[in-house]
């Protein structure tokens, strides 16, 4: 896994801290616990996916698509990052 500078220099979790292991729990069947760690994991996947094949097929509304999902996931990155901070608080 690699370290998160962020929090290594600045003592609190990044927006993106979690996702690593999201993924690995994701990728072993943990849907659940994935979502715990970092909720953006799967719409990120999705919208990376949705990418690769618009850039192979050209969809005729894939850029809309694509520009919805990263919308999408940012808004949850942020508010994971929100609630994480609120709940964990700052060390």
């Amino acid at each position: 896994m690699l370290d998160c500078y962020w929090k290594y220099y600045l003592g609190i979790e990044c927006p993106g801290c979690g996702f690593q292991r999201s993924f690995l729990a994701l990728f072993q069947g943990n849907i659940y616990e994935s979502l715990k760690l970092f909720p953006a994991t799967i719409p990120l996947i999705l919208t990376l996916l949705i990418v690769a094949f618009h850039l192979k097929f050209k969809f005729k509304n894939g850029a809309k698509t694509i520009t919805i999902l990263f919308g999408s996931s940012a808004i949850i990155m942020v508010v994971g990052f929100v609630v994480k901070i609120s709940t964990h608080g700052i060390h």
